[in-house]
């Protein structure tokens, strides 16, 4: 069973193969999904000048594995808010090869870093889904200065559902269970509901020591994810965490998560 490990994924043991490093021209042929801006209220009183000078892009070298999924990133420079293993976890990418086989890839990936006072709505329509075998929708919560619920949870087309609970949940370690393919209509629905493709990358508050959750959208080759670091007190809209009380609720894992 595909199982989570909080901190480093698991893969990074599997892929033995060289690391490739790729440009960026290549790695943009490759990503699924966008890669921010994240948005903030950090520094909102200053003059936008020196604003603009502390909240530089994040950049991070990414370790990428034959599958095209994230196993590895380290933050080269850019400081923000929030738990970031979270963001780049939800990373995708087609399959970099080489020589016909698949190769595990290093790339750089930069994340703009914006004021929340600059945030302008765009609408992006919700893509019907052709291929629910394709579908996987995730929810990771990560700890805080405090008792808070840490775990993930993942939630495949076929209704299977993926939990791991780490720190203070009812339940430890992994679980897999089934949910009904109305559950998962309900779930989709959830999604289509907070105009999710709408949303931004990441809504991340200047308050320190705050528990951290990302939640996550893939089918069809297209992929979103959005990064809520108490994001409520910076505009992030109400659906996100609709969204994500949503995945507890109708994977079943609120029956993990809690304490009897």
């Amino acid at each position: 069973m595909l199982g989570f490990v909080l901190g480093s994924p698991p893969g990074l043991a599997q892929d033995s193969n060289p690391t490739i490093e790729v440009l960026e021209a290549e790695t943009a042929e490759h990503r699924i999904g966008t890669r921010g801006p994240i948005y903030t209220d950090l520094g909102q009183n200053m003059d936008p000048a020196d604003l603009a000078r502390i909240l530089e892009p994040l950049t991070f070298e990414v370790v990428v594995g034959t599958d095209g999924k994230t196993l590895d990133a380290k933050k080269i420079s850019g400081f923000i808010f929030g738990d970031l293993t979270l963001l780049w976890r939800t990373w995708q990418y087609r399959s970099f090869e080489r020589n016909g086989h698949r190769v595990v890839a290093k790339v750089r990936e930069s994340v703009a870093i914006l004021s929340i006072r600059t945030r302008s709505e765009v609408h992006i329509p919700f893509p019907e889904i052709h291929d629910w075998n394709s579908l996987r929708i995730t929810l990771r919560r990560s700890g805080c200065y405090g008792m808070c619920p840490t775990y993930e949870i993942e939630i495949h087309g076929d209704g299977t559902v993926l939990y791991d609970g780490a720190a203070y949940v009812g339940t430890t370690g992994r679980r897999k269970v089934k949910i009904s393919q109305p559950s998962l209509v309900k779930l989709v629905d959830a999604f289509r509901k907070a105009d999710y493709f709408s949303l931004s990358d990441g809504y991340v508050s200047g308050v320190t020591d705050m528990p951290t959750s990302a939640s996550s959208i893939s089918f069809d080759g297209q992929s979103k994810s959005v990064l809520d670091y108490l994001g409520r007190s910076v505009g992030m809209p109400p659906a996100v965490s609709d969204v994500e009380e949503a995945i507890d609720r109708l994977s079943g894992a609120s029956k993990l998560i809690r304490h009897q």
